[in-house]
């Protein structure tokens, strides 16, 4: 790509090591991001990493001005490790920071981040993902300008999950929900701009803080050379792609294998549903057997979308833009989504996907696509054509240009 403005240096925050070919649609799409930038900007990132993590993307490593990796605990393991977790959770409710704030609160990432804000003078400085915020107050009065890029706004996610969680939990995703109201407040105060990917997300967050400057970007995704196959191989199969750490994914899910699939089976006897995603809980792992396989993580997801017959995104929590939507209408699959998995993504319903909402109507769609093979054909070919025109990098890396500037000028000058 070539520089369509003044040459930047961009210093990322990342909750994880970028990778554009991720195990998670965040990853990936950062990965994706910073992959294009690199060609018109100086980028750095500085990343939390838990052991289990993949590391950082080697290509883009080397690419980057600055990489650095400050290690994030895991999950504890142990009795004392849980209760002195609830401890810190307990505490960052009473300061109003809620439990994935507080999981994601590392001392010498905050530290680092002054650091290399004071020393390599950043014009810019891009925090990826609601938890990153929190390190964006302390880089108040450095002279980058502070982005704050929400994926998917905190509070209105956590109030999905609320009404949807019954018993104890309730009261749990009830106590996080106050603390991210709390918490968006005093991050949203701390930004010169903030991004979402839907226009319904940027109306959110603009009731939730009224002086904040919230701009819609949407983003990019990697289009594959070629369409994957429109038709899916034999037998017919039906794929949820998702990671499982992202609680709607498994909603989703056990929506899906429980509520949906069993009837288009009924018709389809030699039909399969394959639940592609990272960490799937037991909840989850328990779905497989009679037709349904669960793989967990994979290294590639490419084959499982290319002999797919028809994608299936029956999602009715959570916000943002899924990466795995955009994914599917790239490669030129056939997709059933309902609205809320549709968010931020401006297809034409009935031409480009089907768009269904109940389990009823969910069900009609996937048998309507699996009975008329020429109709999946149809309806893939017209998500890659809308993928092509929609889903380019360089509109997005030109709206993010677009947005700096725009920032630059209001400030009165460039950033020294």
């Amino acid at each position: 790509m070539s520089p369509t403005g003044p040459r930047r240096r961009l210093l990322y925050l990342l909750p994880f090591p970028p990778r554009p070919d991720g195990a998670h649609g965040a990853s990936k799409m950062t990965g994706q991001l910073l992959e294009q930038l690199v060609d018109s900007h100086e980028v750095g990132a500085l990343y939390l990493r838990a052991q289990s993590e993949p590391p950082i993307d080697g290509p883009l490593r080397d690419r980057l001005a600055l990489a650095e990796e400050i290690t994030r605990p895991g999950p504890p393991v142990s009795a004392s490790g849980r209760a002195s977790l609830l401890m810190r959770r307990g505490l960052g409710f009473i300061a109003g920071r809620p439990a994935w704030a507080t999981d994601w609160a590392v001392p010498e990432f905050a530290r680092r981040a002054r650091e290399v804000a004071l020393s390599w003078r950043p014009d810019v400085v891009q925090a990826e993902l609601h938890v990153m915020g929190q390190y964006l107050p302390a880089l108040t009065g450095l002279g980058s300008l502070r982005i704050l890029v929400d994926h998917e706004p905190g509070a209105a996610a956590s109030a999905d999950l609320e009404a949807w969680e019954r018993g104890p939990r309730r009261v749990g995703r009830h106590l996080d929900g106050l603390a991210w109201r709390r918490y968006e407040r005093r991050v949203l105060a701390a930004t010169d701009a903030v991004v979402t990917f839907s226009e319904e997300d940027r109306r959110v967050l603009v009731a939730r803080a009224p002086g904040a400057r919230v701009f819609r970007i949407s983003p990019g995704v990697a289009l594959p050379s070629q369409p994957f196959d429109p038709i899916g191989a034999e037998p017919p199969r039906v794929l949820f792609v998702g990671s499982f750490v992202h609680p709607p994914n498994v909603d989703g899910a056990i929506r899906l294998a429980s509520d949906i699939f069993p009837q288009v089976s009924a018709r389809h006897p030699g039909a399969r549903l394959e639940i592609v995603g990272d960490a799937p809980p037991a909840a989850v792992r328990d779905l497989a057997g009679a037709g349904v396989v669960v793989t967990g993580r994979v290294d590639d997801v490419r084959p499982y979308l290319d002999r797919a017959a028809v994608v299936a995104a029956p999602l009715r929590l959570g916000r943002g833009t899924r990466v795995k939507v955009l994914e599917s209408l790239a490669a030129g699959k056939a997709l059933v989504a309902t609205p809320r998995a549709l968010a931020g993504v401006d297809v034409v319903a009935g031409e480009h996907v089907l768009v269904a909402s109940s389990d009823a109507e969910i069900r009609d769609a996937l048998l309507a696509l699996l009975d008329a093979p020429d109709r999946r054909r149809r309806l893939a070919g017209a998500a890659r054509a809308w993928a092509v025109e929609n889903l380019r990098w360089d509109d997005t890396v030109a709206a993010y240009d677009s947005l700096y500037d725009s920032l630059v000028t209001t400030q009165g000058g460039d950033v020294p």
